[in-house]
């Protein structure tokens, strides 16, 4: 059972979206000026955080002695269930291994400030050259207790980016785009990239099989159950995303082994997968997929024809037209 787990939670089909997605951040970590911002947003579960190592590794084979040219860190909430930029600076400066940040220097850690702690930073990320910060679930900066929050943490984001030359690369969830687009100053700076799922049009379902397949040659199928049998199914439950559909397996594998069955089946998968559940995720995609617009021309305004000076003049009603009234008559 064990070996089950590890197969398919580690199993890594080649995936067009994902391969785009790779393809996309190494661009935009190779060409976006400095102190440029990124960010790769896409329904949970997607691959985000696995195609953004990857980008980065490609980006940055390889590093001289002493340097991190890329540091790759998770946004997590600390604060009473709310972020902490504090904890985002200690975390960037023992990701970049800061002498006083590290086990030997954890008592002055804790001690520092915010403020001389991020003085800290600058000076860091400039000494170990680094280009390239990424914050992976970066949707969590807007767990914050007040709406102002949100903004003053992606303002100190790119404030970092702009004083030290570095790409700031957020990875986050769709709702990550509701405080992107609410400052000027960042959106000038902003370059996105969207990590999508499968839709349902036939060309991406029929790569969205492909996918099944590759996952049903690991599952211990009972006769006449696969994926691919009940295809429906599992784009209902997974929303097109496979990282779900690799979660949902490993559940159902769960159910199958409480019920003591010796084979996987569809009633597996049925009882790991709730329609509650689904709905905040379907949310969350709606409003990605329905605010990502690409740039488009104006459609031309149609104006109105205007008399010509030459033709009738219209006129108001009851008044005639002027002429000059014969000799000796009176209107």
């Amino acid at each position: 059972m064990n070996k089950l787990q590890k197969a398919v939670s580690g199993a890594r089909f080649p995936h067009a979206h994902f391969e785009q997605a790779v393809r996309a951040a190494v661009s935009r970590i190779t060409f976006m000026p400095p102190g440029s911002v990124v960010a790769m947003v896409g329904p949970t579960r997607v691959g985000k955080s696995s195609a953004i190592r990857q980008a980065v590794s490609q980006a940055f084979p390889t590093a001289a002695d002493g340097h991190h040219p890329a540091v790759v860190i998770d946004c997590g909430r600390t604060d009473s269930g709310f972020v902490s930029t504090r904890y985002l600076t200690l975390q960037l400066l023992t990701t970049l291994e800061h002498p006083f940040y590290t086990e030997l220097g954890q008592r002055t850690r804790f001690s520092q400030t915010e403020t001389n702690a991020r003085l800290q930073l600058l000076r860091t990320i400039q000494h170990r050259d680094t280009r390239l910060i990424v914050i992976d679930e970066a949707h969590h900066l807007l767990r914050v207790k007040n709406r102002g929050g949100r903004e003053a943490a992606l303002e100190s984001l790119k404030c970092l980016g702009n004083e030290t030359g570095a790409i700031i690369f957020l990875v986050g969830g769709y709702e990550l785009l509701s405080s992107c687009f609410c400052s000027a100053h960042l959106n000038g700076r902003l370059s996105l990239i969207e990590f999508p799922r499968y839709g349902g049009d036939e060309e991406q379902m029929r790569e969205f099989c492909r996918i099944l397949a590759s996952y049903d040659e690991l599952l211990p199928w009972a006769k006449g159950h696969s994926l691919l049998s009940m295809r429906e199914l599992i784009y209902a439950g997974s929303l097109g995303s496979c990282g779900l559909v690799s979660s949902w397996a490993l559940i159902a594998v769960a159910e199958m082994w409480v019920a003591g069955a010796p084979k996987l089946k569809k009633e597996h998968f049925e009882k790991a997968r709730y329609q509650l559940q689904m709905e905040e995720i379907a949310q969350d995609i709606a409003y990605g997929e329905s605010v990502l617009h690409p740039l488009a021309l104006p459609k031309p305004v149609r104006s109105e024809p205007q008399p010509s000076i030459r033709g009738r003049m219209p006129r108001k009603p009851g008044r005639r037209n002027p002429k000059r009234d014969p000799v000796g008559f009176a209107s």
